[in-house]
């Protein structure tokens, strides 16, 4: 299991906001530290992993320019911005992950960040898993790969670019004709890949296809994916 130290740079007036954010006891698996300034400083926004920027009493465009410019590319910012500052950040919201519309009531502070920090586990929950399904598949000599509906690799493993010539950037988007240097899509896989879809189960299957290097037998498991 992973854990996660997350560094919080407060900047700008201190207020209720900064105090419960401070106050907030983190998440499983993750730990909090804090540092504050009252103007953006270089060496602070390169430690940040959360920046919230309380911009009372700033000149909100001029701010969110140099923290979006100067913070790491990984670095969410969040902004505490009255109504009529919003209006003048149209055009520098693109580094931007969240603003929180003040005055707000310390209720709605304490549920904002709460619902903040279930959004950046599920993020780091999503990493984790990420990682320990890469290495899964691609620790394994078995061919792997995940089509949709319409027989175009969405994911591949190591083994499967190996035996096809080609990377993970050409094989991804593709079918199978181009994958397997042929000129059609073959027959055999789209009627498995059919049986499958129907049945909703499992299909083990010996297969004969053609390759740009011949023909080869393969013994596949396809299973169905989850529909959304």
């Amino acid at each position: 299991m992973y854990h996660c130290h997350v560094h919080f740079y407060l900047l700008g007036s201190q207020c209720k906001i900064f105090e419960i954010v401070r106050e907030t006891a983190p998440l499983e698996h993750f730990t909090h530290t804090f540092a504050e300034g009252s103007v953006p400083e270089e060496g602070l926004l390169s430690e940040a992993d959360v920046i919230l920027a309380n911009l009372r009493g700033l000149n909100a465009e001029e701010t969110v320019r140099k923290l979006v410019s100067e913070k790491r590319r990984d670095a969410e910012l969040i902004l505490l911005a009255e109504k009529g500052q919003v209006e003048l950040l149209k055009g520098e919201l693109s580094g931007v992950k969240d603003i929180w519309i003040c005055p707000m009531s310390a209720e709605e502070a304490g549920f904002r960040f709460l619902r903040w920090q279930q959004a950046y586990k599920l993020g780091r929950d999503f990493w984790e898993t990420s990682h320990f399904f890469e290495a899964t598949i691609n620790n394994v000599p078995n061919l792997v790969w995940y089509k949709d509906k319409n027989g175009i690799h969405e994911k591949v493993n190591d083994s499967f670019c190996r035996t096809v010539n080609k990377t993970r950037q050409q094989v991804e988007g593709q079918g199978h004709a181009y994958i397997w240097d042929v000129e059609h899509d073959d027959p055999a896989c789209i009627e498995s890949e059919r049986e499958v879809m129907e049945g909703r189960r499992t299909c083990v299957s010996e297969e004969t296809i053609q390759t740009g290097a011949g023909t080869r037998t393969l013994t596949t498991y396809k299973s169905p994916g989850s529909a959304c």
